[in-house]
């Protein structure tokens, strides 16, 4: 079979164009939040990663084969929540499930998920990005990450200019052809605008990197503009946690060059892309925008009961958590009076992962990702030439989603998940 693939020849512009539509597909199918869109996700990333697998011929390296054994403890974690234990054992594990003692017959066995099967889907899903993750970390070299990065910058723009004719010519339906509007309010192929916004600003940084890195002057330009097309999206968008988090993304990108002792010309460009978008967005017109603002206090009032519960519960719940994915079936009996509707995420990434995953699942989640980040950006000799723009981008995509997670549940739409996947695995390759 190795050398049925081998002979298809699979070279690397391939490969990194094949990164990008990875990325792409789950965004054009209204973000992969449908089971049907995840699986056409879920199937190209497989293929890729198995190309990947049965072509590589090179030396991963100690520090990332670190990262492969780490991340399936996380499987091997999700895996436990879903082995079922003595209800005598659990009880004293897990407080909280004494709230399943419902009539009938008291169960003999029950796992640490209070929904086993979300728990599964969820391992499922992880699977995915960790396969994006490692395609991007382990298959392919420097040279091929600024051609992903190129290629993501080229998509981004796309999607954004899409979304603001859309926006403009908006009858309804997403592509003008369908009404699936369930999520909040849509923009661009997305159900709602705040994912959209988390989407692009992941991107947007990376364009500018790929801007600054360019050797010629035209495509500096024609990068920039990219940067500045998808920001002005995101205005367009009215999500206001999209333009916050797009704040405190230029900013990590400003502190990075900064740091770097980079020269004044990339402070000029930087200057040029925000008076060019402020001029933009004052031609759009800014006041849908700031009207929202004042509303934000009805809204964070509720999400402000909504994490207070979410607390109430983890409580209960504390060292092994209610099972990945489970937040919707486990809030219920822990939803405080005054909040309206119900609610399937917490709206903070952070939280919800708090409660699903307990402690034992965020220090084994935290112990990975700050391996993730140490193996991208811990050598000082790495931070050099283009390889330092780049990531100045990527440092800046993650501090934008980071931020955007902590009052909304981005983290926990597919396209987001798999396209901050690649970009860790980008990260990871730019390392050596």
């Amino acid at each position: 079979m190795r050398t049925w693939i081998s002979n298809l020849k699979f070279q690397m512009p391939d490969f990194a164009a094949a990164l990008v539509a990875i990325a792409a597909a789950p965004a054009l199918l209204f973000g992969a939040v449908e089971y049907w869109a995840m699986a056409v996700s879920g199937a190209l990333a497989i293929v890729l990663f198995m190309f990947g697998v049965f072509s590589f011929s090179g030396n991963p390296g100690g520090k990332k084969i670190a990262l492969v054994y780490m991340s399936a403890a996380l499987a091997a974690y999700l895996l436990f929540q879903m082995l079922p234990l003595p209800v005598c054992i659990l009880g004293l594990l897990q407080p909280g499930m004494a709230y399943l003692a419902v009539a009938g017959p008291a169960p003999v066995f029950h796992s640490i998920s209070v929904y086993p099967f979300e728990t599964e889907m969820a391992l499922a899903r992880f699977i995915i990005y960790l396969m994006v993750f490692f395609t991007a970390a382990l298959f392919i070299d420097g040279r091929a990450v600024y051609r992903v990065l190129k290629g993501l910058s080229v998509f981004g723009f796309a999607l954004a200019l899409f979304a603001i004719v859309q926006h403009f010519t908006w009858n309804g339906r997403i592509y003008w052809v369908s009404s699936y509007t369930t999520g909040g309010s849509p923009f661009g192929p997305f159900v709602d605008r705040n994912h959209f916004a988390g989407f692009v600003n992941m991107i947007m940084p990376l364009a500018l990197a790929v801007s600054l890195a360019s050797r010629e002057l035209a495509k500096k330009a024609l990068y920039a503009f990219f940067a500045v097309v998808m920001a002005l999206a995101v205005v367009l968008s009215l999500s206001r946690g999209g333009v916050m988090s797009f704040i405190a993304g230029l900013a990590a990108f400003c502190a990075v060059l900064i740091i770097q002792n980079s020269p004044k010309w990339q402070y000029m460009v930087l200057a040029l892309f925000s008076v060019t978008l402020v001029s933009f967005v004052t031609y759009a017109g800014a006041s849908p925008l700031l009207s929202r603002f004042p509303a934000a206090q009805i809204t964070h009032g509720q999400r402000l009961l909504a994490w207070k519960g979410t607390l109430a519960a983890f409580r209960d719940f504390p060292v092994f958590g209610t099972g990945l994915g489970t937040f919707a079936s486990a809030f219920g009996p822990y939803q405080p009076a005054g909040l309206q509707k119900i609610w399937e995420h917490a709206h903070n990434d952070f939280l919800e992962l708090l409660l699903e995953g307990g402690l034992a699942g965020v220090l084994l989640g935290a112990v990975f990702v700050l391996a993730v980040l140490k193996t991208a950006f811990g050598h000082r000799r790495g931070w050099h030439g283009r390889a330092a723009y780049l990531k100045a981008g990527f440092v800046a995509s993650i501090i934008t989603i980071s931020v955007h997670s902590l009052a909304d549940f981005n983290l926990h739409v597919p396209s987001n998940a798999i396209l901050l996947s690649l970009i860790l695995g980008l990260a990871v390759a730019t390392s050596g």
